[in-house]
């Protein structure tokens, strides 16, 4: 290699590093993070207590985005019963609320491998989830919830997650 071309490689190397910083994660703020920790300490425990008021709260109180999407088993399952069947499905956050409250066995959400980004006016939090009904696992998949911190506190106001059959 000449020394034009390895002067410029070393060029070009040493402007990557530079700018490596500017697209690196940003730490997050740790009062923000115990506080999106809490809202999914609220979250769990609401579906535990049967608690659509709490569940309601925890979301801004103006028209969200919720939706499943079916994993590719759990889809051809049910393309075969009901060929109409879609694969995305849009809800909310008041029918899952009102499904909660009106569950006659114990439901609980399991969740592991939480990660939390955030810059304490905004977040992104996801994780892999198990839905549990009576202590029997309903559905699993990844969680991803986007979150604002509103005046009086952090609400959630898109919620999107997979659905697999155990």
């Amino acid at each position: 290699m000449d020394a034009r071309r390895k002067a410029g490689w070393s060029f070009m190397a040493a402007a990557l590093l530079a700018c490596a910083p500017a697209f690196a994660r940003t730490p997050n703020d740790a009062a923000a993070e115990a506080q999106l920790r809490e809202v999914i300490r609220r979250f769990d425990a609401a579906i535990v207590a049967g608690d659509g008021a709490t569940l309601r709260s925890l979301f801004l109180p103006q028209p969200s985005a919720w939706a499943s999407v079916l994993g590719e088993a759990e889809y051809a399952r049910l393309k075969a019963r009901r060929p109409e069947a879609q694969r995305v499905r849009p809800d909310t956050y008041e029918n899952f609320a009102k499904m909660v409250e009106t569950a006659k066995l114990p439901q609980r959400e399991r969740f592991t491998d939480i990660d939390i980004r955030t810059d304490g006016a905004m977040a992104s939090v996801s994780f892999d989830y198990v839905y549990e009904e009576d202590g029997v696992a309903q559905n699993r998949g990844i969680e991803s919830w986007q979150l604002v911190k509103a005046d009086d506190g952090w609400k959630i106001v898109s919620m999107l997650y997979s659905v697999h059959r155990p």
